[in-house]
Protein backbone atom coordinates (compact mmCIF):
# COMPACT_ATOMS: atom_id res chain seq x y z
CA UNK A 1 0.00 0.00 0.00
CA UNK A 2 1.81 3.28 -0.96
CA UNK A 3 1.45 6.01 1.40
CA UNK A 4 -0.44 9.31 0.05
CA UNK A 5 0.74 12.91 0.33
CA UNK A 6 -0.27 13.89 3.35
CA UNK A 7 0.69 10.49 5.33
CA UNK A 8 4.23 10.92 4.15
CA UNK A 9 4.42 14.84 5.13
CA UNK A 10 3.54 13.68 8.56
CA UNK A 11 6.34 11.29 8.75
CA UNK A 12 8.80 13.58 6.95
CA UNK A 13 7.56 16.38 9.71
CA UNK A 14 8.16 14.31 12.30
CA UNK A 15 11.63 12.86 11.60
CA UNK A 16 12.22 16.46 11.21
CA UNK A 17 12.54 16.62 14.96
CA UNK A 18 15.28 13.46 14.80
CA UNK A 19 18.74 14.47 15.54
CA UNK A 20 20.49 14.18 12.03
CA UNK A 21 22.69 16.29 10.58
CA UNK A 22 23.23 15.08 7.24
CA UNK A 23 20.21 16.12 4.45
CA UNK A 24 21.13 12.90 2.38
CA UNK A 25 20.66 10.74 5.52
CA UNK A 26 17.34 12.58 6.46
CA UNK A 27 16.00 11.49 3.16
CA UNK A 28 17.52 8.35 3.30
CA UNK A 29 15.91 7.78 6.43
CA UNK A 30 12.79 9.29 6.13
CA UNK A 31 12.48 6.73 2.64
CA UNK A 32 13.53 3.61 5.03
CA UNK A 33 10.80 4.51 8.01
CA UNK A 34 7.68 4.83 5.02
CA UNK A 35 8.52 1.96 3.10
CA UNK A 36 8.53 -0.87 6.40
CA UNK A 37 5.20 1.98 7.70
CA UNK A 38 3.76 0.30 3.86
CA UNK A 39 4.61 -2.92 4.79
CA UNK A 40 2.67 -3.01 8.06
CA UNK A 41 0.03 -1.40 6.22
CA UNK A 42 0.04 -4.10 3.63
CA UNK A 43 -0.22 -6.34 6.64
CA UNK A 44 -3.25 -4.66 7.84
CA UNK A 45 -2.24 -2.15 10.03
CA UNK A 46 -3.69 1.37 10.18
CA UNK A 47 -1.58 4.51 9.34
CA UNK A 48 -0.58 5.54 12.80
CA UNK A 49 -0.03 2.27 14.30
CA UNK A 50 1.92 1.33 11.49
CA UNK A 51 4.04 4.38 11.48
CA UNK A 52 4.41 4.52 15.11
CA UNK A 53 5.98 0.56 14.91
CA UNK A 54 8.03 1.67 12.51
CA UNK A 55 9.44 4.47 13.60
CA UNK A 56 10.05 2.72 17.48
CA UNK A 57 12.13 -0.06 15.56
CA UNK A 58 14.45 2.54 14.30
CA UNK A 59 17.81 4.20 16.15
CA UNK A 60 18.14 7.49 14.20
CA UNK A 61 22.00 7.86 15.82
CA UNK A 62 22.55 4.34 14.59
CA UNK A 63 20.75 4.55 11.11
CA UNK A 64 23.23 7.74 10.49
CA UNK A 65 26.63 6.08 11.65
CA UNK A 66 26.13 3.20 10.12
CA UNK A 67 25.48 5.08 6.78
CA UNK A 68 28.34 7.30 7.29
CA UNK A 69 31.18 4.24 8.12
CA UNK A 70 29.76 2.54 4.94
CA UNK A 71 30.00 5.95 2.92
CA UNK A 72 33.88 6.44 4.14
CA UNK A 73 34.54 2.83 3.31
CA UNK A 74 33.12 3.19 -0.16
CA UNK A 75 34.75 6.24 -0.64
CA UNK A 76 38.30 5.30 0.48
CA UNK A 77 37.81 2.13 -2.24
CA UNK A 78 37.24 4.49 -4.76
CA UNK A 79 40.15 6.22 -4.44
CA UNK A 80 42.42 3.10 -5.25
CA UNK A 81 39.87 2.00 -8.18
CA UNK A 82 40.13 5.35 -9.30
CA UNK A 83 44.05 4.96 -10.33
CA UNK A 84 42.91 2.75 -13.42
CA UNK A 85 40.86 5.86 -14.45
CA UNK A 86 43.34 7.12 -17.79
CA UNK A 87 42.36 10.78 -17.07
CA UNK A 88 43.12 10.59 -12.72
CA UNK A 89 46.62 9.04 -13.73
CA UNK A 90 47.14 11.37 -16.25
CA UNK A 91 46.76 14.57 -13.91
CA UNK A 92 48.64 12.90 -11.36
CA UNK A 93 51.65 12.44 -13.09
CA UNK A 94 51.15 15.84 -14.68
CA UNK A 95 50.99 17.35 -11.07
CA UNK A 96 53.97 14.84 -9.59
CA UNK A 97 56.22 15.72 -12.41
CA UNK A 98 55.61 19.92 -12.10
CA UNK A 99 56.13 19.36 -8.45
CA UNK A 100 59.29 17.31 -8.51
CA UNK A 101 60.72 19.95 -11.51
CA UNK A 102 59.88 22.80 -9.26
CA UNK A 103 61.50 20.98 -6.46
CA UNK A 104 64.53 20.51 -8.41
CA UNK A 105 64.88 24.16 -9.89
CA UNK A 106 64.56 25.83 -6.34
CA UNK A 107 66.82 23.49 -4.56
CA UNK A 108 64.79 22.39 -1.69
CA UNK A 109 66.63 19.23 0.34
CA UNK A 110 64.31 15.96 -0.35
CA UNK A 111 63.61 15.60 3.85
CA UNK A 112 62.44 19.60 3.32
CA UNK A 113 60.32 18.65 0.23
CA UNK A 114 58.43 16.05 1.53
CA UNK A 115 57.26 18.17 4.75
CA UNK A 116 56.76 20.76 2.21
CA UNK A 117 54.20 18.40 0.42
CA UNK A 118 52.49 17.32 3.31
CA UNK A 119 51.84 20.53 4.99
CA UNK A 120 51.07 22.10 1.86
CA UNK A 121 48.18 19.40 1.20
CA UNK A 122 47.13 19.26 4.66
CA UNK A 123 46.26 23.11 4.20
CA UNK A 124 44.51 22.66 0.62
CA UNK A 125 42.54 20.13 2.26
CA UNK A 126 41.35 22.70 5.08
CA UNK A 127 41.05 24.98 2.20
CA UNK A 128 38.56 22.94 0.24
CA UNK A 129 36.36 21.64 3.14
CA UNK A 130 36.34 25.21 4.49
CA UNK A 131 34.85 26.48 0.47
CA UNK A 132 32.40 23.92 0.73
CA UNK A 133 30.69 24.85 4.47
CA UNK A 134 30.38 28.39 3.38
CA UNK A 135 28.25 26.50 -0.04
CA UNK A 136 26.30 24.35 2.99
CA UNK A 137 27.69 21.40 1.57
CA UNK A 138 29.42 20.21 4.79
CA UNK A 139 25.40 19.08 5.15
CA UNK A 140 25.70 16.20 2.15
CA UNK A 141 27.19 12.64 3.94
CA UNK A 142 28.99 12.66 0.39
CA UNK A 143 30.72 15.69 -0.10
CA UNK A 144 31.79 15.32 3.52
CA UNK A 145 33.46 11.56 3.17
CA UNK A 146 34.99 12.45 -0.22
CA UNK A 147 37.42 14.87 1.86
CA UNK A 148 37.19 12.72 5.23
CA UNK A 149 38.27 9.85 2.83
CA UNK A 150 41.31 11.53 0.76
CA UNK A 151 42.29 12.63 4.31
CA UNK A 152 42.62 8.94 6.34
CA UNK A 153 43.99 7.52 3.31
CA UNK A 154 46.61 10.38 3.32
CA UNK A 155 47.56 9.29 6.85
CA UNK A 156 47.73 5.60 6.12
CA UNK A 157 49.88 6.43 3.75
CA UNK A 158 52.46 7.89 5.29
CA UNK A 159 52.56 5.08 8.07
CA UNK A 160 53.67 3.22 4.90
CA UNK A 161 55.55 5.68 3.02
CA UNK A 162 58.26 6.43 5.91
CA UNK A 163 61.28 8.40 5.21
CA UNK A 164 63.99 7.11 7.58
CA UNK A 165 62.17 3.83 7.61
CA UNK A 166 62.78 3.45 3.52
CA UNK A 167 66.13 5.04 4.16
CA UNK A 168 66.98 2.03 6.24
CA UNK A 169 65.20 -0.72 4.28
CA UNK A 170 68.00 0.65 1.19
CA UNK A 171 65.82 3.19 -0.82
CA UNK A 172 67.46 6.03 -2.46
CA UNK A 173 66.12 10.32 -0.77
CA UNK A 174 65.13 10.58 -4.47
CA UNK A 175 63.66 7.82 -4.50
CA UNK A 176 61.55 8.20 -1.55
CA UNK A 177 60.65 11.42 -2.98
CA UNK A 178 59.31 10.22 -6.61
CA UNK A 179 57.15 8.12 -4.50
CA UNK A 180 55.72 10.74 -2.05
CA UNK A 181 55.21 12.74 -4.61
CA UNK A 182 53.48 10.94 -6.72
CA UNK A 183 51.34 9.00 -3.67
CA UNK A 184 50.34 13.39 -2.55
CA UNK A 185 49.71 13.71 -6.49
CA UNK A 186 47.56 11.14 -6.94
CA UNK A 187 45.61 10.95 -3.74
CA UNK A 188 44.60 14.81 -3.91
CA UNK A 189 43.49 14.70 -7.95
CA UNK A 190 41.70 11.44 -7.16
CA UNK A 191 40.44 13.35 -3.82
CA UNK A 192 39.40 16.65 -5.85
CA UNK A 193 37.78 14.49 -8.46
CA UNK A 194 35.09 12.62 -6.26
CA UNK A 195 34.17 15.43 -4.57
CA UNK A 196 33.58 17.36 -7.44
CA UNK A 197 31.15 14.57 -8.72
CA UNK A 198 29.45 14.27 -5.59
CA UNK A 199 28.66 18.28 -6.14
CA UNK A 200 27.68 17.94 -9.84
CA UNK A 201 25.42 15.49 -8.66
CA UNK A 202 23.94 17.93 -6.11
CA UNK A 203 23.48 20.42 -8.72
CA UNK A 204 21.98 17.85 -10.88
CA UNK A 205 19.24 16.27 -8.70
Amino acid sequence: MKLNHEQLEIIRLELSKVKIYYTDIQDELLDHVASETEQLMQEGMGFNRAFAQAARSMNPEKFQMDVLITTHLTKMKSIFKSFMEPMILIKSLLLATLIMLSVKGIGLEIPFAIKWMKISFIVLITLLIILSFRKKLLKNSNVVSSWNSSWLVFWLMFLVIDFDLLLKLGFTAQTIFAITTLCISFLFVSGSTMTIREIQKLKTA
